[in-house]
């Protein structure tokens, strides 16, 4: 036969699959697009929040051990001179700040004969921190470094720091327990803050 006769030539189905094979190859439609924006920014938003929220987790773990250090300088203060050491609120709520002084006459105030040790500024805006009934104004600590009243009882009670600007879960609250052997922890654990409330 002649060479021109053996030439193949596309059949009908070669052509249809060659267009169908062509008609895969295309870029993202508008929706795709915009659908692929919305996910995008969305998850831009997540991880903003996320991190706004673990920073101000941070300071509340800042904050609760810096209520705990001043409590242990108090106690440990209290029991290397032999004297009564007080922690007690300035203002209203302990969220305004604190001070820790010499109580040498025994009445859970800082007269002007008394010697100033500690001194804390205001908590952070949205912050909040309130003593139960026990520890609602002050906490005493006597030259055994036994947390007790300045009429002489036992004194145990609960410090509840809150960051008001979050959900009032033990995420984002610290319980700082005291114990009448004047030794204070700090818990976030919820069976320790399911009897204590953050509003």
């Amino acid at each position: 036969y002649p060479s021109s006769m053996l030439t193949s030539q596309p059949t009908q189905g070669s052509v249809a699959m060659n267009q169908s094979n062509g008609s895969n190859i295309q870029g993202f439609t508008i929706i795709e697009l915009v659908i692929s924006m919305a996910i995008g920014f969305s998850s831009l938003h997540l991880a903003i929040v996320s991190g706004e929220s673990l920073l101000r987790n941070n300071r509340l773990t800042i904050t609760a051990n810096r209520i705990i250090h001043d409590l242990y300088v108090a106690r440990s203060t209290a029991i290397m001179e032999n004297k009564r050491i007080v922690v007690r609120k300035i203002g209203d709520e302990w969220g305004q700040g604190w001070m820790v002084f010499e109580d040498s006459n025994n009445n859970a105030t800082l007269d002007s004969s008394e010697r100033l040790l500690q001194q804390r500024q205001a908590l952070n805006s949205g912050f909040t921190l309130r003593g139960n009934r026990p520890v609602k104004d002050y906490i005493s600590y006597n030259g055994r470094g036994l947390s007790r009243k300045v009429s002489g009882g036992l004194q145990s009670g609960t410090l509840l720091l809150c960051d008001k600007t979050l959900e009032s879960t033990p995420e984002h609250a610290r319980a700082i327990i005291l114990a009448s052997s004047g030794r204070p922890r700090v818990t976030k654990e919820t069976r320790d803050l399911k009897s204590r409330s953050c509003k």
